[in-house]
């Protein structure tokens, strides 16, 4: 305890001296009192910033400024090369339309009378139980199909047949009940190929005659009684309307003569074309036949393309 006391006291004569005994001795000593030493506290350091990164877009490409280009000059128009024509013979052979055979007959509904003159026989496609009448009198008959009648007339009816050509007995059956259609369509085409022929050969024998009129010799009139027909103002000649109104030939009308040829001469017959209308069973058409004279007489008419004589 003691000690402890002692310790006490001693610390304060200590602090004591140090407070005032040293001041006076320091100054007289010219010791300066050790000041406290300040303590700066620095202020805290600022946060470093982290470099913001910039991340930069791409350059944009540099648009390259074209010079400015001239408007395209209208092309010229294409020039049309027309394809060559076909070089026409004008003495060549044009055939004439041939209508068919469903125009001809307006679709079956019209068939010419002529194509019943003579009578044609027909077959049958399946059986029929035909009622045939004469006048009051009627009777009934069957026929088989592939039996045969003849087809004397067509009407809005039917097609009227009889059991022979010179029946008087009529009976009517539908039109596709028969081979009528396929008869007179074959029939047809065979004509048509025979008439285009025919008119093909007396074109060009009309050519022909025209060549050897331009050389024809001149005959004296007179000589040896065979003078050139003579013609009439209004083209016709005297002497073949004479012989047509005598009923020389029958086929030929004057009503339908659309032109009378020029007269030429071979060997000591004259010949003369004459192209009329003439009727067929599937109408009209234009054809061609040839006065041959001598000695100022209608010998015959004949066609200019087959030889054969007009009725």
């Amino acid at each position: 305890m003691k000690g402890i006391l002692a310790l006490i006291i001693a610390a304060a004569i200590g602090y004591l001296s140090y407070q005032y005994v040293y001041p006076v001795l320091a100054g007289y000593m010219k010791f300066e009192k050790r000041k406290k030493q300040e303590v700066v506290i620095a202020p805290p350091p600022e946060p470093v910033k982290k470099p913001e990164v910039v991340v930069e877009p791409p350059p944009m490409p540099k648009e390259e400024v074209k010079p400015a280009m001239e408007p395209p000059k209208p092309a010229p128009p294409p020039m049309v090369v027309e394809a060559p024509k076909p070089v026409v013979d004008p003495n060549a052979f044009v055939p004439p339309p041939m209508p068919s055979m469903e125009e001809l007959t307006r679709g079956w509904t019209m068939i010419p009378p002529n194509a019943f003159k003579p009578a044609r026989q027909v077959t049958l496609k399946r059986d029929l139980e035909l009622s045939l009448r004469m006048g009051a009198n009627s009777a009934k008959t069957s026929v088989k199909a592939g039996g045969k009648m003849f087809a004397v007339g067509h009407d809005s009816n039917g097609l009227i047949v009889a059991p022979s050509p010179d029946s008087p007995m009529r009976g009517v059956v539908a039109l596709d009940d028969t081979d009528l259609k396929e008869t007179l369509t074959a029939w047809y085409e065979n004509w048509k190929v025979g008439e285009l022929a025919r008119l093909k050969k007396a074109h060009e024998y009309r050519l022909a005659a025209a060549e050897a009129a331009k050389n024809a010799p001149v005959v004296a009139k007179g000589a040896a009684g065979n003078d050139k027909p003579v013609r009439d103002k209004d083209g016709s000649y005297p002497l073949l309307v004479a012989s047509m109104k005598s009923g020389q030939v029958t086929e030929i009308k004057l009503d339908t003569i659309k032109e009378w040829g020029e007269p030429v001469l071979e060997g000591d017959v004259w010949k003369i074309n004459v192209k009329y209308e003439t009727m067929t069973m599937f109408g009209k058409f234009d054809t061609e036949a040839q006065a041959q004279i001598k000695n100022g007489v209608v010998q015959q008419w004949i066609y200019t393309g087959s030889g054969e004589v007009v009725p």
